[in-house]
């Protein structure tokens, strides 16, 4: 049973949270910092993560970082022992994120979800890209975006023909 006070709670506490984290206080050469790519985390929306379209934007990201490590997460595969009582992911949690050296993390969630926007701010990641536009843009460095009504498979392949473009330069 959803508690009200609770979720009222929580929206405050990460929007107040996302809101205090400052990114980008240095400026990024982003092709440069591509280049020196290592450990890729991709933020998959729930129910997402088998699809065709999902699936070749991995293979892709595997073939531009050749030197890359790519590893995926879902919001649903968060356990109670990895939230604290707000149902946001402990400091343990984080730690291990921010254990894993990551450099660049791709959020794929549409609409931005408030719980991974949070994950990936406290990531410890220089390169920050998300795919929707919304609440939490400041928490992001890289937004590549194609016109209303585009399919998730030509976002996708935007994003790829995008970093490809920026590894390349």
């Amino acid at each position: 049973m959803p508690n009200p006070l609770k979720e009222l709670f929580l929206k405050r506490y990460l929007n107040l949270r996302l809101k205090l984290i400052r990114h980008g206080e240095r400026a990024y050469n982003f092709a440069d910092e591509l280049k020196k790519v290592k450990n890729i985390l991709v933020l998959l929306p729930v129910g997402h993560e088998y699809e065709e379209a999902t699936q070749d934007f991995l293979k892709q990201l595997g073939a531009i970082f050749p030197q890359g490590r790519v590893t995926t997460f879902v919001k649903s595969t968060l356990r109670k022992s990895d939230l604290n009582w707000m149902g946001v992911p402990n400091d343990t949690y984080l730690k291990v994120i921010q254990d894993g050296q990551i450099d660049l993390v791709i959020d794929l969630n549409q609409p931005q979800d408030r719980i991974v926007s949070y994950l990936v701010a406290l990531s410890g990641a220089p390169l920050r890209l998300n795919l929707a536009e919304g609440e939490w843009d400041d928490n992001y460095n890289l937004h590549f975006r194609l016109p209303a009504g585009a399919s998730p498979k030509q976002q996708l392949a935007h994003i790829g023909r995008q970093l490809q473009r920026l590894v390349s330069a």
